[in-house]
Protein backbone atom coordinates (compact mmCIF):
# COMPACT_ATOMS: atom_id res chain seq x y z
CA UNK A 1 0.00 0.00 0.00
CA UNK A 2 2.82 2.39 0.90
CA UNK A 3 4.49 1.84 -2.49
CA UNK A 4 1.22 2.70 -4.26
CA UNK A 5 0.94 5.95 -2.29
CA UNK A 6 4.54 6.87 -3.11
CA UNK A 7 3.94 6.20 -6.80
CA UNK A 8 0.87 8.46 -6.83
CA UNK A 9 2.84 11.26 -5.19
CA UNK A 10 5.71 10.88 -7.64
CA UNK A 11 3.41 10.92 -10.65
CA UNK A 12 1.61 14.01 -9.36
CA UNK A 13 4.79 16.08 -9.25
CA UNK A 14 5.44 15.43 -12.91
CA UNK A 15 2.48 17.53 -14.01
CA UNK A 16 3.12 20.97 -12.50
CA UNK A 17 0.57 23.79 -12.77
CA UNK A 18 2.49 26.80 -11.44
CA UNK A 19 5.71 27.72 -9.65
CA UNK A 20 4.41 27.36 -6.09
CA UNK A 21 5.33 24.46 -3.83
CA UNK A 22 2.56 21.91 -4.27
CA UNK A 23 2.60 18.16 -3.88
CA UNK A 24 6.35 18.27 -3.29
CA UNK A 25 7.68 20.10 -6.38
CA UNK A 26 8.82 23.56 -7.38
CA UNK A 27 9.26 25.22 -10.79
CA UNK A 28 12.07 27.76 -11.00
CA UNK A 29 11.54 31.09 -12.74
CA UNK A 30 13.76 30.98 -15.83
CA UNK A 31 13.68 33.26 -18.87
CA UNK A 32 14.15 30.27 -21.17
CA UNK A 33 12.07 27.09 -20.93
CA UNK A 34 14.70 25.08 -22.79
CA UNK A 35 17.34 24.27 -20.19
CA UNK A 36 20.22 21.98 -21.07
CA UNK A 37 22.07 21.71 -17.77
CA UNK A 38 21.85 22.21 -14.02
CA UNK A 39 24.17 21.49 -11.11
CA UNK A 40 23.97 21.40 -7.32
CA UNK A 41 26.59 22.73 -4.95
CA UNK A 42 28.35 20.01 -2.98
CA UNK A 43 26.01 20.24 0.02
CA UNK A 44 22.92 20.99 -2.06
CA UNK A 45 22.27 24.48 -0.66
CA UNK A 46 22.08 25.97 -4.16
CA UNK A 47 21.18 24.94 -7.69
CA UNK A 48 22.84 26.48 -10.77
CA UNK A 49 20.75 26.69 -13.93
CA UNK A 50 22.08 27.31 -17.45
CA UNK A 51 19.38 29.80 -18.48
CA UNK A 52 20.07 30.58 -22.14
CA UNK A 53 23.24 32.76 -22.07
CA UNK A 54 23.18 33.35 -18.32
CA UNK A 55 23.65 31.19 -15.25
CA UNK A 56 21.18 31.64 -12.42
CA UNK A 57 21.95 30.44 -8.89
CA UNK A 58 18.92 29.60 -6.72
CA UNK A 59 18.64 28.64 -3.08
CA UNK A 60 17.17 25.15 -2.74
CA UNK A 61 15.80 26.14 0.67
CA UNK A 62 14.15 29.53 0.09
CA UNK A 63 13.89 29.04 -3.71
CA UNK A 64 15.10 32.64 -4.08
CA UNK A 65 17.45 33.83 -6.82
CA UNK A 66 20.87 34.35 -5.21
CA UNK A 67 23.06 35.38 -8.14
CA UNK A 68 23.13 35.72 -11.92
CA UNK A 69 26.31 35.18 -13.93
CA UNK A 70 26.21 37.40 -17.04
CA UNK A 71 28.24 38.43 -20.09
CA UNK A 72 30.23 35.23 -20.33
CA UNK A 73 28.62 33.69 -23.41
CA UNK A 74 27.22 34.86 -26.75
CA UNK A 75 25.30 31.63 -27.35
CA UNK A 76 23.16 29.26 -25.32
CA UNK A 77 24.96 27.48 -22.50
CA UNK A 78 24.82 23.69 -22.83
CA UNK A 79 26.90 22.51 -19.87
CA UNK A 80 27.83 23.76 -16.40
CA UNK A 81 29.75 22.30 -13.47
CA UNK A 82 30.43 23.58 -9.95
CA UNK A 83 33.71 22.61 -8.30
CA UNK A 84 33.53 20.33 -5.28
CA UNK A 85 34.55 23.16 -2.92
CA UNK A 86 31.99 25.52 -4.53
CA UNK A 87 34.62 28.15 -5.41
CA UNK A 88 34.56 27.73 -9.20
CA UNK A 89 31.97 27.20 -11.90
CA UNK A 90 32.72 26.17 -15.48
CA UNK A 91 30.30 26.74 -18.35
CA UNK A 92 30.36 25.96 -22.06
CA UNK A 93 28.05 26.06 -25.04
CA UNK A 94 27.08 27.03 -28.54
CA UNK A 95 29.54 29.94 -28.80
CA UNK A 96 32.48 27.48 -28.72
CA UNK A 97 33.67 29.08 -25.47
CA UNK A 98 34.46 27.71 -22.01
CA UNK A 99 34.16 30.19 -19.15
CA UNK A 100 35.62 29.69 -15.68
CA UNK A 101 33.81 31.78 -13.05
CA UNK A 102 34.46 32.70 -9.45
CA UNK A 103 31.42 31.04 -7.91
CA UNK A 104 31.35 33.37 -4.91
CA UNK A 105 31.51 36.70 -6.76
CA UNK A 106 30.12 35.64 -10.13
CA UNK A 107 33.07 37.27 -11.89
CA UNK A 108 34.79 35.76 -14.91
CA UNK A 109 38.23 34.31 -14.17
CA UNK A 110 39.07 33.06 -17.64
CA UNK A 111 37.63 32.47 -21.10
CA UNK A 112 38.94 29.58 -23.19
CA UNK A 113 38.32 29.32 -26.93
CA UNK A 114 40.09 26.26 -28.27
CA UNK A 115 37.21 24.57 -30.01
CA UNK A 116 36.03 25.15 -33.56
CA UNK A 117 32.70 23.53 -32.74
CA UNK A 118 30.02 23.63 -30.07
CA UNK A 119 31.33 22.77 -26.62
CA UNK A 120 28.84 20.18 -25.46
CA UNK A 121 30.15 19.23 -22.03
CA UNK A 122 32.50 20.46 -19.32
CA UNK A 123 33.51 19.20 -15.86
CA UNK A 124 35.93 20.22 -13.10
CA UNK A 125 38.01 17.54 -11.36
CA UNK A 126 37.19 16.75 -7.69
CA UNK A 127 40.35 18.51 -6.49
CA UNK A 128 39.59 21.60 -8.59
CA UNK A 129 42.90 21.40 -10.46
CA UNK A 130 41.71 20.25 -13.88
CA UNK A 131 38.95 20.75 -16.39
CA UNK A 132 37.87 18.42 -19.15
CA UNK A 133 35.61 19.46 -22.02
CA UNK A 134 34.12 17.78 -25.06
CA UNK A 135 33.04 19.38 -28.32
CA UNK A 136 31.36 18.84 -31.68
CA UNK A 137 34.70 19.32 -33.47
CA UNK A 138 35.49 15.70 -32.56
CA UNK A 139 37.84 16.79 -29.79
CA UNK A 140 38.14 16.68 -26.02
CA UNK A 141 40.39 18.99 -24.03
CA UNK A 142 42.21 18.50 -20.71
CA UNK A 143 43.14 21.80 -19.03
CA UNK A 144 45.21 22.59 -15.94
CA UNK A 145 43.22 25.29 -14.13
CA UNK A 146 45.90 26.11 -11.56
CA UNK A 147 48.66 26.62 -14.15
CA UNK A 148 46.44 27.95 -16.94
CA UNK A 149 47.80 25.38 -19.39
CA UNK A 150 46.05 23.22 -21.98
CA UNK A 151 47.58 19.83 -21.19
CA UNK A 152 46.31 17.81 -24.12
CA UNK A 153 43.83 17.76 -26.98
CA UNK A 154 42.22 14.42 -27.81
CA UNK A 155 41.15 14.13 -31.45
CA UNK A 156 38.64 11.39 -32.19
CA UNK A 157 37.81 10.76 -35.83
CA UNK A 158 34.15 11.36 -36.76
CA UNK A 159 33.07 11.34 -33.12
CA UNK A 160 31.44 14.40 -31.60
CA UNK A 161 32.15 14.31 -27.87
CA UNK A 162 28.82 14.63 -26.07
CA UNK A 163 29.68 13.86 -22.44
CA UNK A 164 32.65 13.88 -20.08
CA UNK A 165 33.13 12.93 -16.42
CA UNK A 166 35.86 12.73 -13.79
CA UNK A 167 35.96 9.79 -11.41
CA UNK A 168 35.38 10.75 -7.75
CA UNK A 169 38.94 9.68 -6.98
CA UNK A 170 40.23 12.30 -9.41
CA UNK A 171 42.56 9.80 -11.06
CA UNK A 172 40.50 9.14 -14.20
CA UNK A 173 38.28 10.89 -16.66
CA UNK A 174 35.95 9.43 -19.28
CA UNK A 175 34.61 10.77 -22.56
CA UNK A 176 31.95 9.46 -24.94
CA UNK A 177 29.82 10.55 -27.87
CA UNK A 178 28.81 9.69 -31.41
CA UNK A 179 31.21 6.75 -31.72
CA UNK A 180 29.38 4.80 -29.02
CA UNK A 181 32.57 4.00 -27.09
CA UNK A 182 33.32 5.06 -23.52
CA UNK A 183 36.99 6.03 -23.39
CA UNK A 184 38.85 5.99 -20.08
CA UNK A 185 41.93 8.18 -19.54
CA UNK A 186 44.51 8.65 -16.80
CA UNK A 187 44.82 12.20 -15.46
CA UNK A 188 48.37 11.55 -14.31
CA UNK A 189 49.67 10.54 -17.73
CA UNK A 190 46.90 11.89 -19.96
CA UNK A 191 46.93 8.57 -21.81
CA UNK A 192 44.08 6.30 -22.89
CA UNK A 193 43.65 3.38 -20.51
CA UNK A 194 40.88 1.52 -22.32
CA UNK A 195 37.85 1.87 -24.61
CA UNK A 196 34.62 0.31 -23.40
CA UNK A 197 32.42 -1.16 -26.12
CA UNK A 198 28.75 -1.75 -25.42
CA UNK A 199 26.57 0.94 -26.97
CA UNK A 200 25.43 0.73 -30.58
CA UNK A 201 24.70 4.46 -30.99
CA UNK A 202 25.46 7.89 -29.54
CA UNK A 203 26.34 7.95 -25.83
CA UNK A 204 24.62 10.99 -24.27
CA UNK A 205 25.57 10.89 -20.60
CA UNK A 206 28.02 9.45 -18.08
CA UNK A 207 27.70 9.32 -14.30
CA UNK A 208 29.91 7.81 -11.59
CA UNK A 209 28.54 6.65 -8.27
CA UNK A 210 29.91 8.28 -5.11
CA UNK A 211 32.95 6.08 -4.56
CA UNK A 212 33.83 5.70 -8.24
CA UNK A 213 33.38 1.93 -8.36
CA UNK A 214 30.56 2.13 -10.92
CA UNK A 215 29.90 4.17 -14.05
CA UNK A 216 26.53 4.60 -15.75
CA UNK A 217 26.34 5.31 -19.47
CA UNK A 218 23.22 5.88 -21.59
CA UNK A 219 22.33 7.03 -25.07
CA UNK A 220 20.43 6.78 -28.32
CA UNK A 221 20.26 2.99 -28.27
CA UNK A 222 17.81 3.33 -25.32
CA UNK A 223 20.19 1.39 -23.09
CA UNK A 224 21.71 1.99 -19.69
CA UNK A 225 24.97 0.18 -19.08
CA UNK A 226 26.62 0.07 -15.68
CA UNK A 227 30.35 -0.61 -15.61
CA UNK A 228 32.35 -1.95 -12.69
CA UNK A 229 35.40 0.29 -12.08
CA UNK A 230 36.62 -1.45 -8.90
CA UNK A 231 39.72 -2.62 -10.74
CA UNK A 232 40.86 -0.22 -13.44
CA UNK A 233 42.77 -3.08 -15.10
CA UNK A 234 39.57 -5.11 -15.41
CA UNK A 235 36.53 -2.90 -16.13
CA UNK A 236 33.44 -4.91 -17.01
CA UNK A 237 29.67 -4.60 -17.40
CA UNK A 238 27.50 -5.30 -14.39
CA UNK A 239 24.23 -4.47 -16.13
CA UNK A 240 23.03 -3.76 -19.68
CA UNK A 241 19.33 -2.97 -20.07
CA UNK A 242 17.15 -1.39 -22.72
CA UNK A 243 14.47 1.06 -21.57
CA UNK A 244 11.86 1.52 -24.29
CA UNK A 245 12.81 2.72 -27.76
CA UNK A 246 13.46 6.41 -27.16
CA UNK A 247 16.83 8.14 -26.91
CA UNK A 248 18.02 8.39 -23.33
CA UNK A 249 19.43 11.91 -22.99
CA UNK A 250 20.57 11.77 -19.38
CA UNK A 251 21.30 9.43 -16.52
CA UNK A 252 22.49 10.00 -12.97
CA UNK A 253 23.50 7.97 -9.93
CA UNK A 254 22.54 8.89 -6.41
CA UNK A 255 25.81 9.33 -4.51
CA UNK A 256 25.34 6.15 -2.47
CA UNK A 257 24.63 4.16 -5.63
CA UNK A 258 21.34 2.90 -4.22
CA UNK A 259 19.33 4.61 -6.96
CA UNK A 260 19.69 5.99 -10.45
CA UNK A 261 17.46 8.11 -12.66
CA UNK A 262 17.20 8.70 -16.37
CA UNK A 263 15.30 10.96 -18.75
CA UNK A 264 14.46 10.51 -22.42
CA UNK A 265 13.76 12.54 -25.52
CA UNK A 266 10.09 11.49 -25.45
CA UNK A 267 9.63 13.04 -22.00
CA UNK A 268 9.68 9.93 -19.87
CA UNK A 269 11.51 9.93 -16.57
CA UNK A 270 12.26 7.00 -14.31
CA UNK A 271 13.84 6.48 -10.92
CA UNK A 272 15.05 3.00 -10.14
CA UNK A 273 16.04 2.21 -6.59
CA UNK A 274 16.22 -0.68 -4.18
CA UNK A 275 12.59 -0.11 -3.17
CA UNK A 276 11.09 -0.15 -6.66
CA UNK A 277 10.78 1.65 -9.98
CA UNK A 278 8.81 4.88 -10.41
CA UNK A 279 7.90 6.24 -13.82
CA UNK A 280 6.36 9.44 -15.14
CA UNK A 281 5.91 11.54 -18.27
CA UNK A 282 6.76 15.24 -18.61
CA UNK A 283 5.62 15.62 -22.22
CA UNK A 284 8.88 17.34 -23.24
CA UNK A 285 12.45 16.03 -23.63
CA UNK A 286 14.38 15.64 -20.39
CA UNK A 287 17.90 17.03 -20.72
CA UNK A 288 19.19 16.46 -17.19
CA UNK A 289 18.18 14.59 -14.04
CA UNK A 290 20.22 15.08 -10.86
CA UNK A 291 19.79 13.71 -7.36
CA UNK A 292 20.06 16.05 -4.40
CA UNK A 293 23.71 15.45 -3.44
CA UNK A 294 23.39 14.86 0.31
CA UNK A 295 22.59 11.29 1.26
CA UNK A 296 19.63 10.73 3.54
CA UNK A 297 16.31 8.94 3.89
CA UNK A 298 14.72 10.87 1.00
CA UNK A 299 15.01 10.97 -2.77
CA UNK A 300 15.13 14.49 -4.16
CA UNK A 301 15.80 15.29 -7.80
CA UNK A 302 16.15 18.30 -10.05
CA UNK A 303 15.04 17.99 -13.68
CA UNK A 304 16.00 20.22 -16.62
CA UNK A 305 13.68 20.01 -19.62
CA UNK A 306 13.47 21.14 -23.19
CA UNK A 307 10.21 23.06 -22.91
CA UNK A 308 9.17 23.35 -19.25
CA UNK A 309 12.24 24.79 -17.58
CA UNK A 310 13.60 23.32 -14.34
CA UNK A 311 11.70 21.43 -11.66
CA UNK A 312 12.86 20.54 -8.17
CA UNK A 313 11.05 17.51 -6.79
CA UNK A 314 10.94 17.55 -3.00
CA UNK A 315 11.62 14.13 -1.56
CA UNK A 316 9.44 14.65 1.51
CA UNK A 317 6.83 12.48 -0.14
CA UNK A 318 9.31 9.88 -1.32
CA UNK A 319 10.74 8.48 1.89
CA UNK A 320 12.90 5.41 1.46
CA UNK A 321 11.91 2.30 3.35
CA UNK A 322 14.47 0.84 5.68
CA UNK A 323 16.31 -2.13 4.19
Amino acid sequence: MKKIILLIIFMSVLYPVDSRDKQGYFLFNTSCKIIYDIDFTEKGEALAIADNMEIKIYSTVSKELLQTFKNGHRGQILSIDISKDSTLLASAGKDSTIVIWDFISGKIIKKLSWSEGIVTSVEISPDGKYLVAGASDDKAYLYDIARGVLIKTYAVQNDDILCVAFSPTGKLFVIAGAEGLVKVYSIETGDLITSLSGHSNFVRDLSFNGDGTRLLSCGDDSRIITWNFSDIKDIFKTSDKQYGKSWLLCGSYRADGDAYAYGSVNGSIEIKWSQGIYKGRLGVPVNRVLFYPVEGPYLQIAVATRGKGVMLIDGSGLKLKNK
